[in-house]
């Protein structure tokens, strides 16, 4: 999951003190995480070599840098600084209907379900380090702790988020460190190097139900929205233009910022690819020691506290001002400005109540739910399995639609280029850099829908005909016919949720009118 240092923009001093270099730091600091390690092993799954997984890096890297190069132009129509980051883009470019749908999203999915995803990979990396496998009993309240821990105490004082992340960005650059330097000690210790142009064996081989496994192409076009989690964090630092003693730099900041992200991006990833069999970091058990293997997993562990820290706050800065506009249902039960004046109370409880409710909800989901991720073969039991299944699924769908709304944004304000209904300030690199990141984003996601879709009738042909067997997993294809149906299922769950209440409220406001 990718570690990210996020401040709400209200909290930061109204002083212009961020220089060129503070504001490159920042770009760095807000997308280097730990997202390298949970997603390079399915990219190499994906692609089947490692130079054409080094190569999806580059492709992704270019279409976030093109995407950072647009919100130049997109926050500049800002005038005033707003904690609700994406939606209010949307809300500015696009229709009222998508606006809708976006700021519903983030406040009613989008934020929760990563918080409780986040939550369980906490607890799995701690787990997975020490080997000490839990009753399913104990994980959950050991997640839910965590929630509870990090909403009152950082969802409540800036002072105590300030205190918690610089804890944990003391320690969270330490495994990514040793990680790139990790494939020269393999390979100074006398192993053989892979051939980065040969086929590798990581992944399903032979005949496969999956879609991405039908050509490098779709193998490549499928990791690249994986690697987009990787970067989930560049859009904060476009907030600081205000903060920024030369915000027409902003570009050249945040084009450098990820181009050292990218530089220390494909360093780890080859550095992986070269000393893990499966490209993560379960595949280093083999060589390092456990000592070593346990500390690496701690340290990731306590890099996803990073996430969750910085999540709740800005979750509940957008809470507080949904609840103050009288945007989000209940508003006027929540508001709490007046009784806890200075303490965002009223996004604190507002956030934690839609939180516990998703986490009861995925909790009680997952208990029933199948082990698609191959988590009772790490040791855990199936009840726990099941969740863990669960949550990477609903957190891989939320990172389609948070993309998607970017998308969205840069759309609106392409097309405003024609129209000119919203003043913004016009740079050269706005258009092509559009171009190149709707491109990208268009065939990640057109790929995504198709894909799913195509999975579950492979999936069924396969299972019918019996032509994929796998004599390790005998129940291979069953396993792979629910993964893809339950996938293909929750896809339609969530665009159902996001779009067909927005659009029932705006009908019934037209009626009114």
């Amino acid at each position: 999951m990718n570690i990210k240092k996020n401040i709400s923009v209200s909290d930061l001093p109204k002083k212009k003190q961020l220089g060129f270099m503070s504001c490159i730091i920042v770009v760095v600091g807000a997308c280097v995480g730990a997202g390298i390690f949970f997603k390079n092993g399915s990219i190499l799954a994906n692609t089947h070599s490692i130079i054409l997984a080094v190569i999806c890096w580059l492709i992704a890297a270019v279409g976030v840098i093109a995407m950072a190069l647009c919100l130049t132009e997109i926050v500049s129509s800002q005038k005033q600084q707003s904690n609700l980051g994406i939606a209010a883009w949307v809300k500015t470019f696009n229709t009222k209907y998508l606006y809708n749908s976006c700021k519903n999203f983030i406040a009613y999915m989008y934020t929760p379900i990563i918080l409780v995803a986040l939550s369980y990979y906490f607890v799995q990396a701690i787990c997975l380090g020490m080997g000490i496998y839990l009753n399913y009993w104990y994980i959950i309240l050991i997640a839910l702790a965590v929630l509870i821990w990090f909403f009152f105490t950082s969802g409540l004082s800036v002072k105590f988020f300030n205190v918690q992340n610089w804890i944990i960005m003391s320690v969270k650059f330490i495994p990514i460190v040793f990680v790139f330097i990790i494939g020269f000690i393999y390979v100074g210790m006398g192993n053989h190097i892979p051939n980065p142009w040969s086929p590798t064996t990581v992944g399903p081989t032979g005949n496969t139900p999956l879609f991405a496994d039908l050509s490098p192409i779709c193998g490549v076009i499928a990791s690249i929205p994986a690697i987009f989690f990787a970067f989930n964090g560049f859009t904060y630092p476009a907030n600081l233009t205000s903060s920024m003693k030369q915000p027409k730099k902003l570009p050249l900041t945040m084009t450098i910022g990820l181009i050292i992200v990218t530089i220390i991006y494909v360093g780890i990833s080859v550095s992986m690819l070269i000393s893990s069999g499966t490209g993560g970091v379960d595949g280093l058990s083999h060589w390092l020691p456990p000592w070593l293997y346990t500390v690496m997993y701690i340290l990731i562990a306590i890099g996803i506290l990073s996430v969750v820290n910085g999540t709740v706050v800005t979750g509940v800065n957008i809470y507080e001002d949904l609840i103050k506009n009288k945007e989000i249902a209940f508003s006027s039960k929540f508001d709490f400005s007046k009784k806890y004046n200075g303490k965002p109370m009223s996004g604190v409880l507002y956030g934690f109540t839609v939180t516990f409710i998703f986490f009861v909800l995925c909790t009680v989901i997952g208990l029933f739910f199948a082990d698609t991720g191959g988590y009772v073969g790490k040791g855990f039991d199936k009840n726990i399995a099941g969740i863990f299944s669960f949550s990477d699924i609903i957190s891989n769908w939320d990172v389609l639609f948070i993309f998607m709304f970017i998308g969205v944004a840069i759309l609106g304000c392409l097309i405003n280029r024609r129209t000119n209904k919203v003043k913004v300030e016009k740079t050269r690199i706005f258009k092509p850099a559009a171009w190149i990141a709707l491109v990208l984003l268009g065939i990640s996601v057109l790929y995504l829908f198709v894909s799913v879709f195509a999975d579950v009738g492979l999936s069924i042909n396969y299972a019918i005909k019996g032509d994929y067997n796998d004599p390790v997993n005998p129940n291979e294809k069953e396993i792979k016919l629910l993964q893809t149906t339950l996938s293909a299922s929750m896809l339609l769950v969530y665009a159902s949720v996001i779009f067909i209440p927005s659009w029932i409220s705006q009908k019934r406001l037209a009626h009114k009118n």
